[in-house]
């Protein structure tokens, strides 16, 4: 997965699992998509949501590159002296609700 942008689906034939890459696994094919950040937040306003916060973490639960490194903190990172690129992020949205249960 090296281009952000990329609409096609990414497709990988690997045992393990992302919380334990040494587990045996019989069925290993893997499918996923790329959901830019525009799109999920496009996604929520376009359901009436309000978006209270995103934020943008340096960190992965997970060796999810060969590159990456895991810290003290139990976290994943890419080593010391690479840039610092979010890796993954979080966010909070919330839907106002009247009196009578419909949305505003």
């Amino acid at each position: 997965m090296d281009d952000y942008f990329a609409r096609q689906a990414w497709v990988q034939e690997s045992a393990g699992t992302y919380a334990d890459l040494e587990a045996r696994t019989e069925n290993n094919r893997n499918v996923q998509w790329r959901h830019p950040i525009g799109e999920v937040v496009s996604a929520l306003a376009a359901e009436g949501l309000r978006l209270e916060f995103l934020h943008e973490h340096d960190v992965s639960l997970f060796p999810r590159f060969s590159s990456f490194e895991r810290s003290a903190d139990g976290y994943y990172r890419f080593p010391e002296g690479r840039p610092r690129v979010p890796l993954m992020y979080s966010l909070r949205a919330s839907r106002t609700w009247s009196a009578r249960g419909k949305t505003r």
